[in-house]
């Protein structure tokens, strides 16, 4: 059975007019354009690159996860892998059809600090308290009869099974198709046009677009694209990449070592290895130059990844360069590691879904619904991810929001 493919349109066709225009052809923005649809919105969607999910989605870690801290961060992580877990039935694929390659092989949360204990049992209960109550406060003899590689320093962890990772090329693809919406590739949004408080359309290096309505998904670029100030700052993250390599666990899940961020997980045979290092904001940009040393870091490093599976220093020293590929993406962090969903503060017809912080492919799901929901309602009340609930306020994340 030949599977439908996305709508890819040239540059040279797009049209002098729109209902809704989606800036943004990253996870974000597709999975935005198929809940639209399904509320019966029709929109296009315009994307500077020459094909869809090929940057920052691209550069992902490609991973979901439940475990986080606040109600609203919780439901909206599990409402976007409940929708991963049907994925096929959702997008109307055949039922022998993997959906988007869904691993559920779990997270692990670990720590060699005995005083981290206490934090990861409130931790644990108020995630149970929003409904997760399948995960599991494990101590270090735990960790290590499931997981023998992992290290005896550990001594507390939480585990979610259901967690884990997907393949992102094929929920993009899969989402554009299933809702149908033009994509024209190979445009590059220059301004938002607004005039006395109302979007007008957008003008691009293909032609001016009249719309009254504009939803900006850009990902990095929405900051620089967007007529109102949004909180948002720009922190460079990097990803490598091992080849298939018979001493790395194909087993495991996700393992992230939380004194020091430091993560990793399997990937085809191999790992996919990543840290989110606070740095300088910096400005948008395509693509996204790599720090040469981050690979010793992360591999060879004493806070790496090999802190807590040991067999890591010694596999490191046996790679070659060419068993390695490091490259990098922005996050689009905003203070309190929240994505910003909804109307733009002054700016009639002018919607957000930006700011994931990292966590746009875990997020992207819920927050398309969730901005559908609000455009269909016409007001945000109660959406605790409104982008006008800062009004200058700062609030700080919790820790394991910075993670990943």
């Amino acid at each position: 059975m030949q599977h439908r493919r996305a709508d890819r349109r040239s540059y040279l066709d797009l049209p002098p007019s729109a209902e809704t225009v989606i800036i943004g052809g990253g996870i974000v923005g597709v999975a935005t354009a198929w809940t639209l649809r399904q509320r019966g919105i029709h929109s296009i969607i315009v994307e500077a690159a020459d094909d869809i999910g090929i940057r920052t989605t691209a550069m992902s870690a490609h991973c979901i996860r439940a475990q986080f801290g606040e109600p609203d961060n919780i439901a909206m992580m599990a409402e976007s892998l409940e929708f991963y877990e049907h994925f096929a039935e959702r997008c109307g694929l055949p039922a022998s059809n993997a959906g988007v390659n869904l691993l559920q092989q779990g997270y692990l949360f670990a720590s060699t600090e005995k005083a981290d204990r206490s934090a990861f049992e409130d931790r644990v209960e108020r995630q149970r308290q929003s409904g997760l109550d399948d995960v599991e406060l494990l101590d270090g003899a735990e960790v290590q009869r499931r997981y023998p590689w992992l290290s005896n320093d550990i001594v507390t962890a939480t585990f979610r099974g259901r967690d884990g990772w997907i393949q992102s090329d094929l929920a993009v693809e899969a989402l554009a198709a299933s809702a149908g919406v033009p994509i024209y590739l190979g445009v590059r949004v220059e301004r938002i046009q607004v005039n006395t408080g109302r979007v007008q359309g957008i003008e691009t290096s293909a032609g001016f677009v009249a719309a009254g309505i504009v939803v900006l998904a850009a990902g990095p670029f929405s900051r620089a694209l967007s007529p109102v100030r949004l909180p948002i700052a720009l922190w460079r993250r990097h990803r490598v990449i091992v080849g298939p390599n018979t001493a790395i666990p194909q087993s495991g899940p996700v393992t992230i070592d939380a004194n020091t961020g430091a993560h990793w997980r399997p990937h085809k045979g191999g790992a996919l290895m990543a840290w989110a290092h606070a740095e300088e904001d910096a400005e948008a940009a395509w693509p996204v130059d790599p720090d040469p040393g981050f690979t010793d870091l992360i591999l060879a490093g004493e806070k790496g990844i090999g802190r807590l599976a040991p067999f890591w220093h010694d596999l490191a020293k046996r790679l070659s360069p060419g068993d390695i590929s490091l490259t990098a993406g922005q996050y689009t962090m905003t203070p309190d590691h929240r994505p910003l969903i909804g109307p733009a503060p002054g700016t009639e017809g002018l919607f957000l879904n930006t700011g994931y912080s990292g966590h746009g492919i875990m997020g992207s799901p819920a927050g398309a619904r969730i901005l559908a929901d609000i455009m269909v309602i016409g007001h945000d009340r109660g959406n605790t991810f409104s982008p006008s609930r800062f009004n200058g306020n700062t609030p700080q994340p919790d820790v394991e929001q910075v993670v990943l």
